[in-house]
This record gives C-alpha cells, structure tokens and sequence, in this order.
C-alpha cells in the first residue's frame, strides 16, 4: 500500500497557517516549547509499508487538540480563524465528539456559570506530542454550526477574554 504524501503544497500551506498564528498573536519566532507526552485519547494509524506515520503524511496535516481547564477533551480538525483583535477563534471538531465539550457548549447556550473556561489549543506534531499551545483565558462557545447529517456542533466559534502562546 503506497503512502499517503501531502506533497510541497500541503507542507508551504501548513508553514504559511502557523507563520500567519505567530504573526497575529505576536509571538516570537524560534521559541522551543519542550513536548509533552501524547493524551490517551490518541490514535496511532500504522501504515504498512513502515509501520508509522512521518512527517509530511496527509493523517498529520491538521492536528490539533483542545483541553477545557487542563484535561485533554477532543481533537480539532481545522482552525479555520484566529482573530485577536475581536477575541474570537473558530474550530471544526473532529470525528470524536466529547460529552465535555458538548456540555461546555450546552453550558453557553444556557448562560450558566461554567460557560467560561480555560481553553487551550495544542498544535502537535506527527507523533501526537503538543508542540505549541494557544491558551485562551474565559472562554465561551458564542456560535455551532450544526452538521448536516449527524445534526451535532461541528464547528465552534469561541469567544475569549485572553490570550497567552507558549
């Protein structure tokens, strides 16, 4: 079985994505973050010709994962805005959906007190190790988009009062 290559396309695009993130958030350029160990609720693909996953496979491209108050909650398929300058950042969900988000979600609609929480965003590495986190302090879901056949969020426009890169 051949592998899956994201090619020099993918590889310029996801370095413009993160150039773009560092630039709007005014984070310095060559900051090295030690990595962590990946979360439990990590999936490791093995491809059969090798074994693993490399750098540059299209399973990599967009790995991102969310933790509400420090506990890893759920993959993130795309972040598809960051905007600092109206506190506002939108995510698609993966395929797993978290009953912890779903009632952080459940919790904004309702205006209830646990709406507001620390939402971190880790950009991780083909191995799954979080490389790079955006931590946004007070943050709310303000805006889903239903998904059209499953009718669960599958994108999330989140609101936030803060913004750390480390």
């Amino acid at each position: 079985m051949s592998r899956l290559l994201g090619g020099r396309r993918a590889v310029r695009a996801a370095g413009v994505v993160g150039t773009v993130l560092l630039a709007m958030t005014g984070a310095a350029v060559g900051t090295v973050v030690p990595a962590t160990a990946a979360p439990a609720v990590a999936v490791r693909a093995a491809l059969p010709d090798d074994g693993g996953i490399n750098p540059g496979d299209l399973l990599t491209a967009h790995n991102f994962i969310m933790q509400l108050d420090g506990q890893s909650v759920e993959f993130i398929s795309e972040v598809s805005s960051l905007d600092p300058a109206n506190h506002a950042v939108t995510l698609s969900r993966g395929s797993f959906h978290s009953p912890i988000v779903q009632r952080w979600i459940d919790d904004a609609i309702a205006g209830r007190e646990g709406r507001l929480k620390t939402m971190t965003i880790g950009i991780c590495d083909y191995a799954g190790n979080i490389v790079k986190r955006y931590n946004f302090g007070g943050a709310f879901v303000e805006k889903i988009v239903l998904d059209n056949v499953t009718h669960e969020p599958s994108v999330l426009t989140v609101r936030y009062f803060t913004i750390a890169v480390s």
